[in-house]
């Protein structure tokens, strides 16, 4: 099946890391409207939620993506439940067997498992927002590499650099 196809969106708001033109760059097709916070969701998954749709280019998501916002933000909140009752109860649980794993830390890590593979679709891990062009060169960080060649972090020479004689 192979890796999956990046959404044309993506590909132009990262920039020309291809080498393509950016008008070789086909557009996908786009589901319609905009994302709508799902009927019952409320308190920290609907808080996620809106916060997702808000953080994310307008382009990329439609209301074709409800489904997967949802089911993120309910694993979110499942997470964020689970490893407060395991924080309250520890890791370890007495039987009368004896002391076993916390059974919170499946549904925890199950949750967990979740998140990164939905998260991973919608495009909302470290790595996708790293790749996103930005307008500041920069991108609103100090360049290293200036500094250690002698220049300023906005890129110019504060001592013309030495040339061997």
């Amino acid at each position: 099946m192979g890796k999956p196809k990046k959404p044309s969106e993506l590909k132009r708001l990262e920039g020309n890391r291809a080498k393509l033109g950016v008008a070789r760059i086909k557009t996908d097709p786009r589901g319609k409207g905009r994302p709508r916070p799902p009927p019952g969701m409320s308190g920290d998954a609907l808080e996620l939620w809106a916060d997702v749709v808000a953080s994310l280019p307008e382009a990329l998501l439609s209301r074709a993506d409800e489904a997967a916002l949802e089911t993120f933000a309910r694993a979110w909140s499942t997470y964020r439940e689970a490893d407060a009752r395991i924080e309250g109860n520890g890791l370890l649980v007495a039987t009368p067997n004896g002391d076993v794993p916390n059974p919170l830390l499946r549904i925890r890590d199950k949750a967990l498992d979740q998140m990164h593979k939905i998260g991973g679709v919608l495009g909302l891990s470290p790595v996708a927002r790293a790749r996103l062009a930005s307008n500041d060169p920069l991108g609103g960080e100090i360049d290293p590499l200036a500094l250690l060649l002698g220049g300023d972090p906005n890129g110019a020479w504060s001592t013309a650099p030495k040339t061997r004689q």
